[in-house]
């Protein structure tokens, strides 16, 4: 026959192991929001190479006298929808015979403008030989707008395409207005710099 102390001493041990036991966890809490995205400024010689590898987390770019070396892209595909590309100072490009382009842009929902004074410059003399895309030294085309869907290219001004300038396709709702392009040193031997080539676009 078991004591009544014994019983009592078990239930009491019972009662200790319950209250020791451990709280239920809490619920879990919503993540608070992701902060937004930054406004991120590109500049010099590390400029182009930077802004391709940081451009999806920004939502304003702002280029800023970028020198993009000899035979590479501005590269602005694939930006994140929503983002806003500004161009401020002189955009410069390294010398390099092949065919481009200088700069692409691609992304639904972008817009591409340029500050005032800002100048995106070819200095499309270095490969200017009089016979543009029908022979010569290989040049570059300037600027792609491609795959852009919903999307705003405007205010920018270009300098001495070194060929073709501006070649739109893929493209979907797009507005191009208030650019210059100023090809006038090239009136002799800056042949095939034509402003715009447009291809399969709807909008």
């Amino acid at each position: 026959m078991v004591q009544f102390s014994t019983i009592l001493s078990l239930v009491a041990t019972a009662i200790s192991l319950v209250s020791a036991a451990p709280a239920a966890a809490p619920e879990p809490t919503a993540a608070p929001e992701l902060a937004k995205r930054a406004t991120c400024t590109f500049s010099g010689s590390t400029g182009a190479s930077a802004v391709s590898v940081s451009k999806a987390a920004c939502a304003t770019i702002v280029l800023s006298s970028v020198v993009v070396p000899a035979g590479e892209t501005l590269d602005l595909t694939d930006l994140t929808s929503g983002t806003h590309v500004t161009f401020e100072g002189t955009t410069t490009f390294g010398y390099e015979e092949w065919s481009g382009p200088l700069v692409s842009v691609s992304g639904t929902s972008i817009t591409v403008t340029g500050a005032s004074g800002s100048v995106i410059d070819g200095d499309g003399s270095r490969w200017w030989d009089g016979e543009g895309s029908n022979g010569g030294v290989t040049k570059p085309k300037f600027f792609y707008a491609h795959s852009l869907t919903t999307s705003t290219i405007t205010g920018l001004s270009f300098k001495d395409s070194p060929v073709q300038l501006m070649s739109i396709n893929d493209a979907t709702t797009l507005t191009v207005s208030g650019l210059t392009f100023d090809n006038s040193a090239g009136d002799s031997e800056g042949h095939n710099t034509d402003a715009f080539d447009v291809g399969s676009s709807t909008g």
